[in-house]
């Protein structure tokens, strides 16, 4: 079906996690066709490291925010033209959702394929559908595989792997003098995520601190509106961590990656990236289930014993009498245990 395809154009229009699960699909993709030209469409942020991607022709990254309001719709017609003109002969949209649908259809491209989803007119702008089988292929990743072998091309490589580049290295270095010498193991923590919900607790983690900071290092990592959880966490401690930051990007943080030793944190970007790099981690799930979602990697140890109803929820709003009941089963103690065991 694809033996023709010169250029390529990979649609997933989500969030960061999601544009690093694309590398097996991507590397996939150049594997079956080496001679075909393949471009990445994400969401803003997400382009970070696709860009590292020898696979990839053109990361474009979406504008999400400059599309909105009178305006917006005029910016998005104008984006829509821009992609019509790079003359793509084939698209995956591997995004589930309206507006991947809308620009897979307006580039023109004579095949385009999509997951099947219960809105009829989505399989309408598609010329290829496919039902995505949740039993079989549980993880996000899987879901995008199946796009592949569904297409009939063949998977060589599963594996989610990237190198950080040695000038961000050698920037992380020059941004924390400590990490220039090395007399004990080191521990991200990064205690923000997305939503409310997927949040263990600042407690929590400032008591994980408190225990094995003594013996190990402790650079405690925060997104740029995490700066209220990072405080209350140190509010909570007896000693400073070894670095405090919410300022670093995302090439920074992977950079960070490779001077430590152990990564903990809820589900979240960074598990992914820290996953990504080769680092252990430590994951801590509840309204998700790692299953879907989980950080592509043996070297893991994922706290996802959560066995209430609700599992996994829309994180709109906990509807359990005991908030967040799937996450407070996940005690410090047993974190801490873990910590140990591993290094």
């Amino acid at each position: 079906m694809l033996n023709d395809t010169k250029n390529i154009l990979v649609i997933n229009m989500r969030y960061i996690g999601d544009a690093i699960w694309m590398y097996p699909f991507i590397k996939n993709l150049k594997m079956n066709l080496p001679d075909a030209t393949i471009s990445a469409l994400v969401n803003k942020g997400g382009e970070v490291f696709l860009e590292l991607m020898p696979e990839l022709s053109e990361v474009i990254a979406f504008e999400r925010k400059e599309m909105k309001g009178k305006r917006g719709f005029l910016k998005f017609m104008h984006f829509l033209k821009e992609i019509r003109e790079r003359d793509f002969d084939t698209v995956f949209i591997l995004s589930n959702s309206d507006r991947p649908t809308i620009i897979g259809f307006a580039s023109g491209a004579k095949t385009r394929i999509g997951f099947k989803s219960d809105n009829w007119w989505r399989g309408f702008l598609l010329t290829e559908t496919f039902r995505w089988n949740d039993d079989k292929n549980p993880h996000m990743i899987e879901y995008y595989l199946q796009a592949l072998t569904d297409s009939g091309l063949k998977i060589y490589d599963r594996r989610l792997t990237f190198d950080v580049p040695n000038s961000a290295i050698k920037e992380i270095t020059e941004m924390f003098s400590v990490l220039k010498t090395k007399d004990k193991k080191a521990i991200i923590i990064h205690s923000g995520t997305r939503t409310e919900l997927r949040q263990w607790g600042v407690e929590k983690f400032a008591e994980v601190i408190s225990s094995v900071a003594g013996r190990y290092r402790i650079f405690l990592i925060g997104g740029p509106d995490e700066d209220n959880i990072i405080q209350d966490i140190l509010n909570r401690l007896k000693k400073p961590p070894d670095i405090v930051s919410t300022k670093l990007n995302l090439m920074e943080f992977a950079a960070l990656c490779k001077f430590s030793d152990l990564f903990i944190g809820n589900d979240s970007a960074p598990i992914h990236i820290a996953a990504a790099t080769g680092l252990f981690v430590i994951g801590i799930y509840g309204p998700t289930l790692s299953k879907h979602c989980g950080p592509w990697t043996d070297k893991k140890i994922l706290f996802d014993i959560g066995t209430v109803w609700c599992r996994p929820c829309r994180q709109d709003k906990c509807i359990h009498p005991e908030k967040q009941a799937c996450l407070t089963i996940v005690t410090p103690k047993m974190v801490i245990d873990k910590i140990h065991e591993v290094l």
